[in-house]
C-alpha cells in the first residue's frame, strides 16, 4: 500500500473508502432511531482487512464519536467463515490486555452478509488523535513523540510475563514466540492525547491453540504461508523487526531525516530493553545485514 501515498501524506479512510448504500442501510437496521452522520477520518490509515468510518451523533445535543469497521470487505468470506472469526474477537481482545496492551472498547459487533460475501460490522471505541502512521508521516508533529510511540510499542513486547514465551525455530532462526500473534505496525497502534499507546486492530485475531498453530488461519485474509506469517507476527523478534523497519521507511521517506539516524536511536531504545541478550543480538545482526531474515520471509505488500 505505501507505493499509493505520496511522502509526508497518509490517505485516509474516508478519502478511500466512503460507506456505501447498502452498509448504511444495515447500519440504519442496527440503529434505526439514531441519526448518524459520517463525519472525516483523517489520520485513520488505510487498511488491508477492514473499511472504517468515523460516525457523529448526539446525546442530549452533545456530539459524540464511534469508530464503525466493516472488517473482511471483499475477501469472500463465508457466512461461517465470518462466524468463526466473530466469535474469536472477544477472546483475542482479553488475551492481548493480558500481555500489557490497551486496546479500546468494543461496543458491539455483529456478522452481516453483503454482496455475496460475509463481513463483520464493529462499532468500537474511538481514540482520538490519529494511528502511528499518521503521527510519524506528519511533519509537523516533533520527534519526541515519534521516538516515544517506536519505544512504547517495544517495551511492550520486552514486557511480555517470560512464562508465556518459548524458543522455537521458525524460518530457520531460534526465536521467542509470543503467545498469539498481532498485525504490529504504525497503522494499528494510536498515542492518543494524554500519550496512552492503544492497539487498535483485532482482525483477524491471530490466536495460536496448544499445538502451537494458527487458531484460525485463512488465505482469504493472510497471502504469506502459515510459518512465514508467524514468523512475522507471532515472535518476539520478527515483530520488532518489521514494526521498526516498517517505521523507519515511512520517517525516513517523510520528514527528511536519514535512515541511519534513525537506525542508531533504535539501537539506544533496543540496548535499554530488558530483553535477553540472544533476542538483542540477533535484532541487531538483522540491522546490520539490513533486514536479511526479513527479506526471505515476506514481501510487505502481502502482509
Amino acid at each position: 500500500m505505501e507505493n499509493e501515498k505520496e511522502i509526508g501524506v497518509i490517505k485516509s479512510h474516508a478519502e478511500l473508502f466512503q460507506p456505501i448504500k447498502k452498509e448504511l442501510d444495515i447500519l440504519k437496521k442496527h440503529e434505526h432511531l439514531v441519526d448518524f452522520n459520517t463525519v472525516s477520518s483523517r489520520g485513520i490509515s488505510e487498511g488491508r482487512q477492514s473499511k472504517v468510518s468515523i460516525l457523529e451523533y448526539k446525546v442530549l445535543e452533545q456530539p459524540r464519536r464511534v469508530l464503525w469497521k466493516r472488517m473482511a470487505v471483499g475477501k469472500g468470506l463465508s457466512l461461517e467463515q465470518a462466524s468463526s472469526l466473530h466469535d474469536r474477537l472477544a477472546p483475542y481482545k482479553k488475551e492481548l490486555e493480558s500481555c500489557g496492551w490497551v486496546v479500546p472498547a468494543l461496543y458491539y459487533t455483529k456478522t452481516i452478509e453483503l454482496d455475496s460475501e460475509a463481513q463483520i460490522f464493529s462499532y468500537e471505541e474511538l481514540i482520538e488523535g490519529g494511528d502511528g502512521e499518521f503521527m510519524v508521516a506528519n511533519q509537523e508533529e516533533p520527534n519526541f513523540r515519534k521516538w516515544f510511540i517506536i519505544r512504547s510499542v517495544l517495551e511492550t513486547l520486552a514486557n511480555y510475563p517470560e512464562q508465556l514465551l518459548h524458543k522455537k525455530t521458525i524460518a530457520g532462526q531460534d526465536v521467542s514466540m509470543l503467545p498469539h500473534g498481532l498485525d504490529l505496525k504504525l497503522a494499528n497502534v494510536v498515542l492518543n492525547e494524554q500519550q496512552k499507546l492503544y492497539f487498535v486492530d483485532l482482525f483477524g485475531p491471530k490466536e495460536i491453540n496448544q499445538e502451537g498453530n494458527w487458531l484460525s488461519y485463512t488465505p482469504k485474509l493472510d497471502s504469506l504461508p502459515e510459518e512465514n506469517l508467524m514468523a512475522i507476527t507471532a515472535t518476539r523478534e520478527g515483530a520488532i523487526l518489521r514494526f521498526y523497519r516498517l517505521a523507519e521507511k515511512l520517517w525516513s521517506q517523510s520528514c527528511d531525516i536519514k535512515s541511519e539516524k534513525i537506525r542508531d536511536g533504535f539501537r539506544e531504545i533496543l540496548d535499554s530493553l530488558i530483553l535477553p541478550e540472544t533476542e538483542k543480538k540477533f535484532i541487531n545482526s538483522q540491522l546490520d545485514s539490513n533486514f536479511s531474515w526479513l527479506d526471505e520471509i515476506y514481501s510487505e505488500r502481502q502482509v
